[in-house]
Parts: C-alpha cells; sequence; structure tokens
C-alpha cells in the first residue's frame, strides 16, 4: 500500500541531496550506469498494480523537496525499486531509455550506495494500457519504492510473542498421541496404474513427435480424481526446450489409475508427481526408467485427517509402499484455521508445509533456517509443520539471526554469527532452540548471511556425508550478502523461497544455475538450471527469464 504521502518522500530527496557532500562522486559514470541498466527486471502490463503486502512508498518522476527526515529512512530499508511508465509515444524518435538511465541517475545521486546495494531488487515496468495523453494521464509515472522496517530488538520481542501465543493455540489443538505414533495405524495403498512404466513410456514414443531432442529429465504433475480419471496434466519448468502442450496431451492418453488413493477402506483424489527421460529411444530399448512416478499426495482436506509416509524399497523407488495412521478428526483442521486468522499472512505463508509435503523423500536433510523478522510467518509454518508430523529420525536444524543484533557496521562477511544448531527427533527441543535463536537478535538490515550458516551447517555433517544435502529457508526479496562464500562449496542446496509474491528473485535463479542448487516454491520445484547457457530463455511459473552473462533477468511478467 502507498502509506507515505508523495510530499513527504519529495522532500525528503531533496534534503538528502543538500545534505551529502559526497554525493557528486558517488554518480554512476555512463558505462556503469548503462551496464547496470542492461541487467534490470522487465515486463509490461496493463496498469502498474503495487504489491499489497509491502510498504511502498512513490516518487514520481519528477522529484523534490525537503525534510527527509519525514520519511524516516533511518530506520527503513529498500528492498525493490520499480521504475515505472508508458509505452504510449507522441514523437515515435522519443529515446525510453535515456530518459530512464537519467531518472536512474539522478535517484542514484540522491541515494548514495543504491546502485551498489545488492539486497535491492530493480524493475521497469511499461503500461500498455492507454494510447493517447489525455488516457495516460491518471497513470503512474516515476520510482515505487518498497521498504521495510529494520529489525530492532522490540519488533524481535513482538515477533516472538506472537509466535509463542500462535503455537500454544496450536499445541492445544494437537492431538494427545505419542510423537512416533501420531494417531492409529490405517491401511493405505498406492493408486494402482493399470499400465506398468514400461508400457506409459511406449505409448508415450507413439503419441510424442516433437522435433526437440534435447536429452533431459521432464517433470509432471498430475490431479487425479477418486476414480481414477486424470483430471489435469502439468509439465513443469524445464531448462532445455519441449513442445509442452503436446507432451502434456501424449502424458493424459498414456496414464491411467485402476482408482484414487486408498486410505482407511476410503477412495481419495490425489495428486502425482513423475518423470520421463527424453528423447524418447526405440520401442525396443524401452525400460522402467523412462518413465515413472516419483510422489503421490492426498489433498489438504483429506491430508489433515490422515497422516501418509511414502515407504521406498530400493534407490529405484520399486516396490514402493505408504503407511498412513489417522488423527482426530478435525483437529488439525481447527488448529490450522485459528492459526490462520489470527495474523495476516502472505499469499505463500504456507510454503515450507507445501513443498515438504511434496518432497517426503527429504529424510536425512540439514535444514537452515532464517529466523530474522520478515521470515516471521515462514518460521510459524516450519514449526507447525514439524508439530502436525511424526520426525522418525534425528534431524539437524541450523538457525540464524545474522550476527546476535551487533550492528551493520560490525558485521563482517563469514563472521557474522548468530548461528544456533540443534540434533534431534524431538519438536520441543527444535522449538526452544529457534526461540534461543530469535531471542538473541532480530535481523537488523535487509540481507542476511545465509552462505555463513550454509557453510557451518556442511562442517556439522561431518565428513562421512559428501555432497552434503542441505534445506535453505530464504527470502524470496533479500539476497544473502555473503553468497561469494559458497564459491567451493559441495553442498547441494535445496532452496525454499520464501514470500514469493509477483515472481522469483533472478539473483537465486542465478545462484542456483552457478551451483547446481534447485529452488522450490508453493507453485513447483525449478531445478536443472545449471543446463542452460547464456542468452537461452526459460518460463518459470508463468515468467519469462533470459540467463545473461552475469546471471537472470527477468523479460516477460504475465
Amino acid at each position: 500500500m502507498f502509506s507515505i504521502s508523495f510530499r513527504a518522500f519529495l522532500c525528503g530527496f531533496i534534503f538528502l541531496l543538500t545534505t551529502s557532500v559526497t554525493n557528486a562522486q558517488t554518480t554512476p559514470s555512463d558505462a556503469e550506469l548503462n551496464t547496470f541498466y542492461d541487467q534490470l527486471n522487465a515486463y509490461r502490463t496493463a496498469r502498474y498494480q503495487p504489491l499489497p503486502d509491502l510498504e511502498a512508498l512513490q516518487l514520481p518522476s519528477t522529484f523534490s523537496g525537503a525534510d527527509l527526515k519525514a520519511l524516516h529512512l533511518q530506520e527503513r530499508h529498500i528492498v525493490r525499486v520499480d521504475l515505472v511508465y508508458t509505452a504510449f509515444r507522441l514523437n515515435p524518435t522519443f529515446n525510453q531509455r535515456q530518459l530512464n538511465l537519467s531518472r536512474i541517475r539522478n535517484l542514484a545521486s540522491g541515494l548514495p550506495g543504491l546502485l551498489q546495494d545488492e539486497s535491492v531488487t530493480w524493475t521497469l515496468v511499461e503500461q500498455t494500457g492507454c494510447n493517447s495523453p489525455t488516457e495516460c494521464q491518471p497513470f503512474f509515472h516515476g520510482f515505487v519504492v518498497y521498504v521495510a522496517r529494520h529489525a530492532t530488538a522490540a519488533t524481535s520481542r513482538a515477533d516472538l510473542d506472537s509466535l509463542t501465543r500462535k503455537l500454544r493455540i496450536l499445541e492445544k489443538k494437537r492431538p494427545k498421541a505419542a510423537k512416533k505414533a501420531l494417531g492409529k495405524k490405517v491401511a493405505c495403498n498406492l493408486p494402482a496404474s493399470r499400465f506398468s512404466n514400461r508400457q506409459m513410456a511406449r505409448s508415450l514414443r507413439r503419441l510424442y513427435h516433437c522435433p526437440q531432442r534435447d536429452a533431459q529429465v521432464v517433470k509432471f504433475e498430475l490431479a487425479v480424481a477418486a476414480d481414477g480419471t486424470i483430471q489435469t496434466v502439468k509439465v513443469l519448468p524445464s531448462a532445455r526446450p519441449l513442445c509442452i502442450a503436446e507432451l502434456e496431451e501424449a502424458i493424459r492418453k498414456s496414464v491411467a489409475f485402476h482408482s484414487g488413493f486408498l486410505v482407511a477402506g476410503k477412495v481419495f483424489p490425489f495428486s502425482a508427481k513423475g518423470a520421463i527421460r527424453l528423447p524418447i529411444g526405440p520401442l525396443q530399448l524401452l525400460g522402467e526408467a523412462d518413465m515413472g512416478f516419483t510422489n503421490f499426495t492426498l489433498p489438504d482436506s483429506a491430508a489433515r485427517l490422515y497422516r501418509v509416509f511414502l515407504k521406498h524399497k530400493n534407490k529405484q523407488h520399486k516396490n514402493d509402499y505408504c503407511e498412513a495412521r489417522i488423527t482426530k478428526s478435525g483437529e488439525l483442521l481447527a488448529a490450522s484455521d485459528t492459526a490462520a486468522v489470527e495474523l495476516p499472512l502472505p499469499p505463500d505463508a504456507n510454503v515450507v508445509t507445501r513443498v515438504m509435503q511434496r518432497h517426503p523423500e527429504w529424510s536425512k536433510e540439514v535444514v537452515v533456517t532464517d529466523v530474522t523478522g520478515s521470515m516471521f510467518p515462514y518460521t510459524y509454518d516450519l514449526l507447525a509443520w514439524l508439530q502436525l508430523s511424526a520426525l522418525e529420525d534425528e534431524k539437524t536444524f541450523v538457525f540464524f539471526n545474522d550476527g546476535n543484533d551487533q550492528p551493520d557496521k560490525d558485521k563482517r562477511v563469514g563472521k557474522t554469527g548468530g548461528l544456533f544448531q540443534v540434533r534431534t527427533d524431538s519438536y520441543e527441543a527444535i522449538k526452544n532452540k529457534l526461540i534461543e535463536t530469535m531471542k538473541a537478535g532480530g535481523g537488523g538490515d535487509a540481507p542476511e548471511n545465509d552462505a555463513e550458516a550454509l557453510l557451518y551447517a556442511q562442517q556439522l555433517t561431518g565428513p562421512n556425508s559428501t555432497p552434503t544435502d542441505l534445506i535453505l529457508l530464504a527470502d524470496n526479496y533479500t539476497f544473502p550478502r555473503d553468497a561469494k562464500l559458497l564459491k567451493n562449496t559441495t553442498a547441494h542446496v535445496r532452496i525454499i523461497l520464501c514470500g514469493v509474491r509477483d515472481y522469483i528473485n533472478p539473483r537465486y535463479l542465478a545462484l542456483a544455475r552457478k551451483h547446481g542448487f534447485s529452488l522450490h516454491t508453493i507453485e513447483g520445484d525449478i531445478e536443472d538450471l545449471s543446463k542452460l547457457l547464456e542468452g537461452e530463455t526459460i518460463t518459470i511459473q508463468g515468467q519469462q527469464y533470459q540467463v545473461t552473462k552475469d546471471g537472470f533477468m527477468l523479460v516477460q511478467k504475465t
């Protein structure tokens, strides 16, 4: 929401311009500015709408004014800047790029160091919904600056109080059962396919004729009705080109189930995940590994009543089976509903739960979690998931708070501190360690010490776990200040991105591509980015990104 007036913001910039004697020295050169501009995210939209769950400040293109104190920027940090303009031009020779460069130069002069701050996300937004000066007049032109308040001891206490209050509500609703035996064990049968993996691969071979022949493993998801009917087919984002619509139709015709997911004598609709190895080879050479299912999940309503665990007898996922336990009817649902209405939450507030439910095979990974102020909804989601799930084995958790409240100016890359760890199968022990971490510090500025925490977690696993599998809960709009520490890491990191509002931070895409990491959002999993070549374009969750020399940039947004 636009919570600060135009006048206050305009006045603030004049104050800063008149009080900073080093501004001229920090103005970027033409070459630096053009290099910066060429890496900016850019998309078109009919009319710009600010993000509803971030605090936004409007700065019109003709900004001027006085009294920066009215902005209280000393209490806030910038997390994102959108430069908004319209596509309509009266003069066909008009150069929008030069005007944008001039505006960015003026802003950089007013805020020294802004262009060098890697924690800030920049976006060019071209509005296409007007075709005349009269129509375009009410459209906003200028900068929209998104800010977040610095974490302080007071805000940390407030977050901690809210967290403990919500957890108490959840704990009162928790079924009173043994930790490792959540509810009575009930019968469970995985959905039975009408065809073997080889038969499905043979059918795909006959139906899929796409000219793209790049070798790759393509993942897909199915929504299946209780009677076994395929409802929807979705091919997940791929690093290599393929004919998505044709492949989805081929999957639809090649897959069939006898019925839904059978649990406790009841049949439920379900979701299935699978993988296909492309290109599909000659019929006589097709085997079990060319196509198969990797996971089955119940819908949320049924998952609250039955805790289902998928088991694998071998690494090839052959002879898979499931185990299930029934919970007290309605208690988990009531706990979830009560917690949800206490505080306004972001749209992806349950991203941790959703990703963990998608990946029951993540059993031995070390969990590394940012517990600073911006991550509060997701910290709660992690604990809620842990409380409502039975930990069958000990698991290592590393919590970090970006320096135990030391001043931002004293933080040193690789030596920031604020790292706490626990290895246990006890929910109470995990909760207590997380609360201890939050009490020790709230974060301060925007970028955190994620890489330092990852390397610390890797050391805890010892020499017998190479490569180490780590799960990192990270803030999508706050990129780590110390990512360069991962230069020589051998760890395999699965990054759960929290706070993905309209697109994925391209810096995380670049990090994943560089080190072979995977990214996970509430909508899906993004893998194999390291196979992309410079100049290639990939569509991820409806948005198009291009691989550049330095990373990724958003080039189109739906």
